[in-house]
């Protein structure tokens, strides 16, 4: 089958994979829509990762169902389906307490097992959530990411949320606007480089933009709250300046959270950090809860993800990677296709 192969950094190429076979609990898709994450891009861009070479990337995938194993039940040919790719082994003292997302066994389809950049993929029933008939398959690949973000709230919002700054507005960033929206926050402040992403950001809810550019996103920020600080930073680029920042931009007593990856080492002024009290978190993905929740939001329309997603065919994946890695421009959410869809996107 055709699919996208990853070689080692910066080497993509579109050519002929052997095709999956359907083992015992599985059932077999063809995708209709698989995005490019940010963790794929980093390690096209040469971050460390256990996944092997060469291999068949993506992780953020939807499609509908071809066949399955025996014994596998409660599917029909035609069902359209997103792939939760996180699989956990259920055993593990984190599985055991619901923090699945934590399994010390976690193994990634798109990752350690070949993914959704391919026709057809093999994918654990369990993994597969079916979907309601108003969300597209290219939306529903936008699940995935839009999960993460979910994740983070869910685990880090209480009480009354007046003040927010988001770092970096890729695809992460611009979900958690419209969800910092959605809790109802007065200030959103967006800092980012590329000015097409600023101005989807404010069409989404955002305040306030500034253009890390030609301006000190701290100095900007602080001084839409005099000086005090936000209640909450979400850091969605994944840089250590952009870490940096998030500390620096938060009042005394408020939460950092760490949407992003990146290998880059990142000191940390602890003589700030712990006479004021705060309160830096990292998150990691989703748990099939957060991913339900991530479903009914797009289907719903209470987030949007059409102003995100820049839609192209398979076979252009390699040109779709280094556009990301060197001038993304315009281009925010990268959906590779291996076939049209029947169903619009809109």
């Amino acid at each position: 089958m055709k699919s996208l192969i990853s070689l080692g950094p910066r080497q993509v190429v579109f050519g002929d994979w052997e095709a999956p076979e359907i083992l015992p609990g599985q059932v077999l898709i063809e995708v209709a829509a698989c995005g490019i994450c940010g963790t794929d891009l980093h390690v096209y861009n040469g971050m460390p990762a256990s996944w092997p070479l060469p291999g068949v990337r993506g992780h953020e995938f939807a499609g509908t169902v071809i066949d399955w194993a025996d014994g596998v039940d409660g599917f029909q040919p035609g069902d359209r389906v997103v792939a939760q790719p996180l699989l956990y082994c259920g055993c593990c003292r984190f599985c055991r307490s619901g923090q699945t997302n934590l399994c010390a066994n976690l193994v990634l389809i798109g990752g350690e097992r070949p993914g959704g950049f391919a026709e057809r993929a093999a994918v654990p029933a369990g993994a597969l959530f079916k979907l309601p008939e108003k969300l597209s398959l290219k939306r529903a690949a936008l699940v995935e990411t839009l999960a993460t973000s979910v994740h983070a709230f869910q685990q880090n919002l209480s009480g009354i949320l007046r003040s927010v700054a988001v770092l970096g507005a890729g695809a992460q960033g611009l979900f958690a606007v419209q969800l910092v929206r959605l809790a109802g926050a007065r200030l959103i402040a967006v800092s980012e480089t590329l000015p097409h992403r600023l101005a989807t950001a404010q069409r989404l809810g955002a305040t306030h933009a500034v253009n890390a550019r030609e301006d000190d996103p701290v100095e900007s920020i602080l001084a839409l709250t005099d000086g005090q600080g936000v209640d909450l930073v979400i850091e969605a680029a994944g840089k250590a300046v952009t870490r940096q920042q998030a500390a620096q931009l938060l009042r005394p007593g408020g939460t950092a959270v760490f949407l992003a990856l990146g290998a880059e080492p990142t000191p940390i002024d602890f003589m700030s950090l712990v006479p004021r009290e705060l309160h830096l978190r990292g998150t990691q993905c989703y748990t099939n809860a957060d991913f339900v929740l991530a479903i009914e939001l797009l289907a719903s329309g209470e987030i949007l993800s059409d102003p995100l997603i820049t839609e192209m065919p398979l076979e252009d994946g390699a040109a779709a990677f280094e556009l990301l890695a060197s001038d993304p421009g315009e281009v925010i959410k990268v959906i590779l296709t291996p076939k049209a869809e029947t169903s619009p996107i809109a």
